[in-house]
């Protein structure tokens, strides 16, 4: 009994396949679209804990629950921040505005991100910690690609046309197989 030999499937992999995707979106995207990722960006590089206005955010305070002995009982440490996107969201561009608005964890059903913490016993602390949370799920929502560099450029073309060589070469090779059953077997 034989074994026939299989030839294997080309499979690129996972990191290159990736790689390549973003390559080929980058390529068709069109003008429009670039110029907002270069705003997102910019926007993005001065975008900072400190440039969230505090006037916009409606702050309230209550008491917290869990340990912390009689002071839980005593003093209202739990923080809750709410930012109305719709009225108060205008320190944000609007295309980063449209994002943060589908993404954001935090976010109710109208319009507004409500937070709260009471990690600490001390209510600055948890005012702090309301922001720091605010500005990271405004950050997390945004998702820029990240700038190819003409040595990755190059490296995709190769890949590119190095996978297209192999895949003309595997198609030769099943074609070759099919005429020689197709002729029959003379010696």
């Amino acid at each position: 009994m034989f074994l026939i030999r299989r030839p294997t499937v080309f499979a690129w992999p996972t990191e290159v396949r990736i790689t390549i995707a973003l390559w080929r979106t980058y390529k068709t995207s069109s003008g429009e679209e670039e110029e907002q990722i270069k705003q997102k960006r910019k926007w993005l590089a001065e975008f900072i804990p400190e440039s969230i206005p505090r006037k916009n955010c409606d702050v309230s305070f209550s008491r917290a629950s869990g340990p912390g002995g009689q002071n839980v009982n005593k003093v209202n440490s739990k923080v809750t921040l709410r930012l109305n996107l719709s009225t108060k969201g205008d320190f944000i561009p609007p295309y980063i505005l449209e994002e943060v608005l589908k993404k954001s964890k935090y976010m109710t059903n109208n319009d507004e991100i409500v937070i709260q913490s009471d990690s600490s016993r001390k209510q600055a602390e948890n005012i702090e910690n309301c922001y720091r949370k605010l500005y990271t799920s405004i950050r997390e929502c945004i998702q820029v690609p990240g700038e190819t560099s003409e040595d990755t450029k190059k490296r995709i073309e190769k890949l590119e046309k190095a996978g297209k060589e192999k895949r003309l070469k595997e198609k030769k090779v099943n074609s070759s197989k099919k005429a020689f059953r197709k002729g029959g077997n003379e010696y």
